[in-house]
């Protein structure tokens, strides 16, 4: 007769656990763990590494006369900061939204404001593409959308140009 429960015929008994496990099998349940641990921190470490370089920048250079300067730092932090803050929050963006000047000016390209984000990758630009008028018209109510502070900052700026940027592995042949 076979027990249904076990696959083996009735009868026969199994060695009972007596005591507690010998260092053998600590070891081993040891030696598994550690290596199932291990693997999943080199998959999830080389997973992160991948993502690294599908990162989309963009870079956005404005050039400002200086008595506007004031009037776009304005526009930045109280109507754009708080847009790329929320699109943050919502995973289009890997970073924080950041505004830059230069320290010493070179001679080519002169610039006086540089923005830059970075999208996860070119799925999310997509997505900010599809999301900004809306998630603007949240924060700002007044209407206008995402257009509206960029026509107030084109009244102001000289002029703009956007680099989209993406960095290359150099420890891996392409």
């Amino acid at each position: 007769m076979y027990n249904c429960n076990l696959g083996k015929k009735e009868g026969k008994k199994f060695p009972k656990f007596k005591g507690r496990p010998d260092n053998r099998m600590i070891k081993g349940a040891r030696f598994t763990g550690l290596t199932a641990a291990l693997l999943i921190i080199t998959a999830s470490f080389a997973g992160a590494v991948e993502d690294r370089y599908r990162i989309v920048v963009e870079e956005s250079f404005y050039v400002v006369k200086p008595e506007n300067r004031e009037k776009f730092l304005e526009i930045y932090r109280e109507k754009l900061y708080p847009f790329w803050s929320e699109m943050q929050k919502l995973g289009i963006i890997a970073d924080e939204y950041k505004l830059f000047t230069q320290r010493v000016h070179t001679l080519e390209p002169l610039w006086t404001y540089k923005t830059v984000v970075k999208f996860k990758n070119y799925e999310s630009i997509d997505r900010w593409l599809d999301l900004r008028d809306e998630v603007y018209n949240k924060l700002f109510p007044e209407g206008g959308g995402y257009e509206k502070p960029r026509k107030e900052l084109d009244l102001i700026t000289e002029d703009h140009w956007d680099e989209f940027i993406r960095e290359i592995p150099l420890n891996k042949k392409n």
